[in-house]
């Protein structure tokens, strides 16, 4: 292998030596995660790790096969300190030439988790590889089978785990796509398409044929690492015949905390706007509604059960009180027409 290695031509020093300089230079000075910026120059560091890929698949033959390629890209790993780059087969039906999935990422880089998909966009024919399509974000990609579609069609997901803050869930993108004898790969379905605000996992699990995401719900009266909030099991499948996903079952999880949330938000907003009747639809009791001051706003905090009363749950908030916040306590009971504001008062300090 090392004598046909260097018939395809050796990692070329000139551009293992452009990475290094290229990594040398984003570790000195990382340009801000997201920037235009640090795009630009993780787009020139995995430019370099494209052009080494395709290299060895317009060489063809043993230099295109997985094991090769991996062992040419260990060069570029060794340069950064737990970067992953890595490189998967993907074998289109009716004995067209293989596509090749990069997996890579950058270890302390925000965002520079990558799908990188390379092949002949023409299938059997086609004059020369090509990047025939990338998708970046946050995390590590990692790559799950999938059952073939009609004809044979190749389908593989692919999923990033963002970093999450510790005590709450992460921020997960999954992607369907589906390789055809001929043409570029198709992204049957993407959760960003479906979760535009972000899809904030708790756990998940993605098997052959059916992924399985238990989520956060922000909303209202939500708040980072507090127990029994809102949450949001969802179970998707594989449909025939145009083979994207389905949301087969959907199941709540502390539904009454988002519907919580929503009245006090409308309690906050009622107040603000200086809208009384809107408040009295949420705070029946009208001595209880004049003793609420404007400034009332909500406060990020844990909602708790109150002690010995069964069902009512306390939810913080403060207010200007002649330029020094006080914080209040809020309770709240659960009634036919939903919850409803029944006390409420200055916490002693």
């Amino acid at each position: 292998m090392l004598v046909l290695g260097g018939a395809a031509g050796a990692t070329p020093a000139d551009r293992l030596d452009g990475f290094r300089e290229l990594v040398h230079r984003h570790l000195e000075a990382p340009a801000p995660p997201g920037s235009e910026a640090a795009r630009r120059a993780l787009g020139e560091i995995y430019a370099l790790v494209d052009a080494e890929i395709l290299e060895s698949l317009r060489s063809g033959g043993p230099f295109a096969s997985a094991p090769f390629l991996q062992e040419r890209l260990e060069g570029f790993s060794a340069a950064w300190g737990g970067a992953l780059f890595r490189v998967a087969p993907v074998e289109r039906p009716g004995g067209a030439r293989a596509l090749t999935l990069g997996l890579f990422s950058l270890a302390g880089v925000r965002q520079s988790g990558s799908l990188r998909m390379y092949g002949w966009s023409g299938g059997v024919t086609g004059s020369a590889p090509a990047l025939l399509g990338e998708v970046t974000d946050d995390g590590k990609p990692e790559l799950h089978a999938w059952p073939a579609g009609r004809g044979g069609a190749a389908r593989f997901v692919v999923s990033w785990a963002g970093v999450g803050s510790g005590d709450g869930g992460r921020p997960l993108r999954i992607e369907l796509w589906s390789v055809d004898r001929d043409g570029p790969p198709r992204r049957l379905w993407s959760s960003t398409t479906h979760f535009p605000d972000g899809l904030w996992a708790v756990e998940w699990d993605i098997r052959p044929g059916e992924i399985s995401v238990r989520r956060e719900l922000r909303y209202p009266g939500w708040a980072p690492g507090c127990p029994g909030q809102a949450e949001e099991e969802l179970s998707y499948r594989g449909r025939a015949p145009t083979g994207d996903l389905v949301l087969a079952r959907r199941r709540a999880i502390n539904g009454w905390h988002r519907e919580l949330g929503a009245a006090a938000a409308r309690v906050f907003g009622a107040l603000a706007a200086g809208d009384r009747r809107a408040l009295g639809d949420v705070v029946p009791d009208a001595a209880l509604r004049s003793r609420l001051p404007a400034s009332l706003v909500a406060e990020p905090a844990c909602d708790a059960m109150a002690a010995g009363s069964g069902s009512a749950v306390l939810v913080a908030a403060t207010a200007y009180d002649g330029g020094r916040l006080v914080p209040w306590s809020l309770t709240w009971a659960r009634g036919p027409r939903g919850w409803r504001l029944t006390a409420a008062a200055p916490v002693l300090q």
